[in-house]
C-alpha cells in the first residue's frame, strides 16, 4: 500500500501542478467586450499557497473534494452548474500530503475556491449545494 500511495500523491501533485494554462484564441472582441474584460480581469491572490486551486475569475468556482468515493460530484448537476474546475482526491491522507497548509482534518471534505481563496468548507454534500445555491 506504502508502495503505491507515494507514486499517486507524486502523480497527483504533477498533474495538478501542469494544468494547462494556456489562454485560449478568441475571435476579436467588439469594444464592448473589451471594456467588460477590463471591468473584469482581477489579480490572483499571490499569497495563496495553492494558486492551482483557485478559480479563474471572479464568476466562477473551483472545487477539491476529498474522499466522498461513492457520490461522483461531477455527475450533481447543482455543484457542476457554478464550479468549474473540481479535483477530488480518494483519501484524507492524500490531500494532506498535497496540501498541508488546508488543515484538512476529516473525510469526505469539500472546499470551495474563488478566484483569492478559500470561500466555503463543508462535511456535507446538502450543505455544499446550499451554499452554492445562495450564491
Amino acid at each position: 500500500m506504502k508502495r503505491i500511495a507515494l507514486p499517486m500523491v507524486l502523480g497527483l501533485t504533477l498533474l495538478v501542478g501542469c494544468q494547462n494554462s494556456d489562454p485560449k484564441e478568441e475571435t476579436k472582441p467588439s469594444s464592448e467586450q473589451k471594456q467588460q474584460k477590463s471591468v473584469i480581469k482581477t489579480e490572483p491572490n499571490a499569497t495563496f499557497p495553492y494558486p492551482n486551486l483557485l478559480s479563474e475569475n471572479e464568476q466562477s468556482y473551483s472545487l477539491l473534494v476529498v474522499g466522498d468515493n461513492d457520490n461522483p460530484i461531477e455527475k450533481n448537476k447543482k455543484i457542476i452548474g457554478k464550479v468549474n474546475d473540481i479535483l477530488s482526491l480518494p483519501e484524507l491522507k492524500m490531500a494532506q500530503t498535497a496540501y498541508p497548509e488546508l488543515n484538512i482534518k476529516t473525510e469526505p471534505a469539500y472546499i470551495l475556491f474563488d478566484h483569492a481563496g478559500i470561500i466555503h468548507q463543508s462535511k456535507d454534500l446538502k450543505e455544499l449545494t446550499t451554499y452554492l445555491e445562495q450564491k
